[in-house]
């Protein structure tokens, strides 16, 4: 492979002996379309004897005779980008990289600071430092199951309702709120209400794997008394 320079524009371009070969020696520029014998200007000493000169009318006959060849000894030129070696990228973009990585993980460790204060309650005061809020129990209704319920009349008057929630997570969860709704023999709602969870407990979260009782007294209208049959129970988290 030659490098040879058009006498014309100076561009430089790639030759190879076959594409010499081909079109005797001649080759046109692929920026100027200038028409010149490639091994009178290589940049180096071919490796192969340079072709007779041509005569007067040798341009012409190379025009007429030999387009398909000269065509395909036209190359594009060779620049300096292709020589190049490539950049490695810059250090600010680097840099840069990483400080997008560190962001996102703070971002998930925010997320999932309530959970990860449940898991490793000695995290709670560094995570409660970072977020510079207050880090509060996991909420998980799907954690939190009614065990058992039942729903009787106080002989001293009014309602109970005793509830046992369990936590069937291996870490405390958010003590939940409940919903109690009181129906007829149509299984219609007569009364809806909500209790807290601190009206269900004193603490604020169950414990892992462990369970709640929670008794709750309340009284109701005479008319609506009468017509109770039946009742329904579930907690959430509001």
């Amino acid at each position: 492979m030659h490098i040879t320079h058009c006498p014309q524009c100076e561009t430089a371009f790639k030759v190879s002996p076959q594409q010499l070969e081909l079109a005797k020696g001649w080759v046109r520029c692929g920026r100027c379309s200038h028409v010149f014998e490639a091994a009178l200007h290589f940049e180096t000493p071919p490796d192969m004897p340079a072709a007779p000169l041509p005569s007067a009318d040798a341009p012409s006959l190379f025009r007429a005779a030999m387009a398909p060849a000269i065509a395909a000894a036209e190359v594009q030129p060779s620049t300096s980008a292709d020589r190049a070696p490539q950049t490695p990228m810059p250090l600010r973009w680097l840099f840069g990289a990483g400080l997008l990585v560190l962001a996102l993980m703070f971002q998930a460790l925010m997320a999932q600071r309530n959970w990860l204060a449940a898991e490793e309650p000695a995290l709670r005061p560094v995570l409660s430092a970072l977020c510079a809020c207050e880090v509060t129990w996991p909420r998980e209704p799907e954690a939190v199951l009614i065990e058992s319920s039942s729903f009787t009349e106080n002989p001293e008057g009014g309602y109970i309702v005793q509830l046992r929630l369990k936590n069937t997570q291996h870490h405390p969860v958010a003590m939940p709120a409940l919903e109690l709704s009181l129906t007829d023999l149509q299984d219609q709602v007569l009364v809806r209400r909500v209790f807290t969870a601190n009206e269900l407990s004193s603490k604020d979260h169950v414990q892992a794997l462990r369970d709640v009782r929670s008794t709750l007294n309340f009284e109701l209208d005479d008319k609506v008394s009468k017509r109770i049959t039946g009742f329904r129970a579930f907690v959430f988290y509001p």
